[in-house]
């Protein structure tokens, strides 16, 4: 019975959302109505994500590129209304939107006409991007622009992620009363894990992300992990 209401609930979606079902279906629309995308990349909420269906042929979106809640692409203006208001003349606008591989977008950012996002770029939440941001960087703010390399935030994050850890352990019990599972622990598992066959189910599959499951387990296999399985790391958290 439960199946069945599963499956019910799932072809619902699907009439009622048609094309903005999931992101498979989203980009599969946007390819066949012309926007270059390439294999990976994930709009995660297609129904919350505005991208101009105006000219999908101005969109070139590279390989594993993450495009989050509320984002905005957009590869014409109308405000060229105005212009026309006051002197007549139309004066079009349009420019091509480009974005390149291992790119993510945060949360309701704005990507206007004429913005070139290289490869290897984390785009900070709400920022707008109206230029061109280099490769390997980190890029935030109205006008988004480049704060730091991507290098500096990998050893930012190295230094930060044993805390952040902590912390979602000590809030998780401090709700729930016991501690958190292999699922809550998913992107911390590097901290107490270094050896493939210890693996979990969806650790396996969060390797994969990206398309770099090899360099992922050369990475597992050559790190020096701090604890020695889950449950120590758990109880050297007070």
């Amino acid at each position: 019975m439960r199946r069945f209401s599963d499956a019910m609930r799932t072809f619902i979606k699907k009439i009622l959302y048609k094309e903005r079902y999931d992101s498979k279906s989203y980009v599969n629309y946007l390819k066949k109505r012309g926007a270059r995308i390439g294999e990976g990349t994930t709009i995660f909420s297609p129904r919350t994500t505005i991208i101009d269906e105006q000219q999908l042929w101005m969109l070139d979106i590279g390989k594993y590129v993450q495009i989050t809640a509320g984002c905005v692409l957009l590869t014409h203006d109308f405000s060229w209304s105005v212009l026309k208001g006051r002197y007549g003349e139309i004066v079009g606008a349009a420019g091509k939107i480009t974005i390149g591989n291992n790119v993510f977008i945060g949360m309701n950012s704005v990507v206007l006409k004429g913005a070139k996002i290289g490869n290897n770029v984390i785009i900070g939440a709400g920022s707008i991007v109206s230029g061109e941001i280099p490769d390997d960087c980190v890029a935030v703010g109205n006008p988004c622009r480049p704060i730091m390399s991507l290098e500096d935030y990998y050893h930012k994050r190295k230094n930060a992620y044993r805390e952040e850890g902590k912390e979602l352990v000590r809030e998780f019990r401090t709700i729930y009363g016991n501690d958190p599972g292999e699922k809550e622990l998913r992107e911390f598992f590097f901290l107490f894990c270094d050896n493939p066959k210890d693996l979990k189910p969806l650790w396996k599959r969060m390797m994969s992300i990206c398309g770099n499951e090899e360099d992922s387990y050369k990475k597992l296999c050559g790190h020096e992990k701090y604890y020695s399985n889950i449950q120590e790391y758990l109880n050297s958290i007070s």
